[in-house]
């Protein structure tokens, strides 16, 4: 017998040395005769956590959101919130069912210390939008109401008021601007510069009449 007809039968014989896999049975069952269950919002339910919280430590914003659809909902969250958090407390708590939640995180911006100098990092903020089971003729579970008149025109003055009082508060800190706030300054001010120039008063220095004036209060004059 040659070499290459003792290798071809050597392989041969291996080949046939190999156990045939056998079948899984698992794969040989009938189906079900029963329905499959339709895939509803309703189907997999969050089971009911047996902790009892009356002091929650944590806030949900919801955020005024009119360009998105009735049937999103967008919240500020604490970091350490995840998404299954959410709709546990959506649902058990309110009712509202949540078919998908997004998540994501907002930097904070960059600001300088006024007092050492240096840059930092403000916190970051997690915010998540929740799409919610849309009701009948495509409507959502809640829809913003509209902002009355009033409450813009109340809101208009409230802002008016405070801009006011930052401008005021600025102008103060400027002596220049400071006499265009009180216009007696700016005459009493005016009446004591053409005293000067008529040589009817004489000028000191604003530290020492305050000096001189603190002295006699606490009677160490002459």
């Amino acid at each position: 017998m040659n070499a290459p007809n003792a290798i071809i039968k050597t392989s041969a014989a291996s080949v046939a040395a190999v156990p045939r896999v056998r079948h899984n049975p698992a794969r040989l069952r009938k189906p079900s005769p029963l329905p499959l269950r339709p895939l509803v919002p309703d189907r997999f339910k969050p089971p009911r956590g047996e902790k009892q919280v009356f002091l929650p430590n944590f806030t949900l914003t919801f955020l005024r959101t009119p360009t998105q659809p009735p049937h999103f909902a967008s919240f500020l969250t604490p970091l350490w919130l995840n998404k299954l958090d959410l709709k546990d407390y959506l649902y058990h708590l309110y009712g509202v069912q949540a078919l998908r939640v997004r998540s994501f995180i907002i930097q904070g911006k960059v600001i300088r210390d006024n007092r050492t100098g240096r840059l930092a990092r403000a916190g970051a903020a997690k915010k998540m939008t929740v799409e919610m089971v849309q009701g009948e003729e495509g409507q959502g579970p809640f829809v913003w109401p509209e902002v009355p008149d009033e409450v813009l025109a109340e809101d208009r003055a409230t802002q008016d008021a405070r801009d006011k009082a930052v401008e005021e508060q600025r102008m103060r800190q400027h002596p220049h601007e400071r006499y265009k706030l009180d216009p007696r300054d700016a005459k009493g001010l005016k009446e004591r510069a053409r005293l000067l120039l008529q040589g009817k008063v004489r000028w000191r220095p604003s530290w020492e009449e305050n000096g001189g004036a603190a002295a006699v209060a606490m009677g160490r004059e002459g």
